[in-house]
């Protein structure tokens, strides 16, 4: 069911307090609040958004907004002058580039197609404790904090829940299982009384055709979060640095595999590779004799690497549909050198895998 009038308004006040100084939340709001008459709440955001844009040495923004406060008749016309004025003596200098916090989901849509977006949302409501998501589990939707906190995190193979973040307003969450149709990789639970907007996966996928330019963005947020995840539940990066983590989210990408196609890609050289999701099969023949074994989420592996090298005649064929990680080398490098056991880990991990494969050396 599709937001009413009401209900979208009360959606867009929510997301310009996280994102006040955001235009395509605030023109559509002003936009709206007029239609409906409300021309005194449209003229005082449109008075306070020409403050903004001044202040943040967006001139031309706020000449447009002071023109919307004389459209609407905003009574404090020394104001409207004095913005005016500033904004006029500015409006040739060089504009700056500002760092201010955007709703980077929107960012790429135009205002109606924005609008479009978030009114078919669901609005809901979490009581504190309470968990939307739950690791593991299918389910397809995608939510979008209006109010409160919640917070994602996981359980590891030894039993540990580790915090991956905390989710406040303005943030969205649920969206990998949206786009790449996969179980829930972490589970979300409310820090308070929170107040979302749920999306049906089909308004995801309405959204990745209706502006490929957002879909990007979409997808490079889903892939840094998947990275960072894959980083908190593999024993390789148990004690690396909130930083670093946030390195490998910034410089990893996401590969698809489907069931029969090779993970070993030509002309990919300085990266290694973890697997995410899905299993594949690594095998190689030794004196006319197949030999075989599995590699599933955390297997390594990276011909660029001597320390993750796969024995020379190694083939790698997805069994079923598999995410992997393709991460710089210079990261696994840096990481060997900063992070005591780093190393370890992973040639303990590849003797073992090589030994399966009949591997006639071994990595010291």
């Amino acid at each position: 069911m599709s937001l009413d009038e009401q209900e979208l308004i009360y959606t867009y006040q929510k997301l310009l307090r996280a994102f006040p100084e955001d235009l395509r939340i605030a023109r559509p709001m002003i936009a709206m609040l007029r239609h409906r008459g409300d021309h005194t709440l449209a003229r005082n955001l449109a008075m306070d958004m020409a403050r903004r844009m001044l202040a943040l040495g967006c001139s031309a923004y706020a000449l447009a907004f002071i023109t919307i406060c004389e459209q609407l008749k905003h009574p404090d016309v020394y104001e409207i002058d004095s913005i005016r004025t500033m904004a006029e003596l500015t409006h040739d200098a060089i504009q700056q580039d500002h760092d201010t916090k955007k709703f980077e989901l929107i960012e790429a849509l135009s205002d109606a197609e924005a609008q479009s977006f978030l009114q078919q949302g669901t609005l809901l409501k979490v009581q504190a404790g309470e968990s939307i998501l739950k690791q593991g589990e299918i389910s397809r939707i995608f939510y979008l904090i209006l109010e409160g906190e919640m917070c994602a995190h996981v359980a590891t193979d030894q039993g540990q829940d580790i915090t991956l973040t905390n989710l406040r307003k303005g943030s969205f969450f649920g969206e990998f299982a949206c786009v790449y149709q996969l179980p829930r990789t972490a589970t979300v639970t409310a820090s308070t009384e929170v107040t979302l907007l749920a999306f049906e996966d089909r308004v995801i996928t309405a959204l990745l055709n209706i502006s490929p330019e957002s879909g990007e963005s979409l997808i490079g947020v889903v892939q840094r979060r998947m990275v960072v995840s894959v980083s908190h539940s593999h024993p390789l990066f148990a004690n690396i640095e909130d930083a670093d983590r946030a390195w490998l989210g910034e410089e990893a990408l996401l590969k698809e595999f489907e069931p029969g196609q090779s993970l070993l890609e030509e002309g990919h050289s300085n990266y290694f590779y973890i697997i995410a999701f899905g299993r594949a099969i690594a095998s190689r023949d030794v004196g006319g004799k197949n030999l075989s074994c599995e590699m599933g989420v955390h297997a390594l592996f990276g011909n660029e690497s001597a320390l993750l090298a796969l024995p020379e005649g190694t083939t790698l064929i997805a069994e079923e549909r598999c995410l992997v990680c393709q991460i710089p080398l210079v990261i696994f490098n840096t990481f060997s050198k900063a992070y005591g056991g780093f190393e370890d880990w992973a040639n303990k991990h590849t003797v073992f895998r090589n030994a399966q494969l009949g591997a006639d050396r071994f990595i010291n």
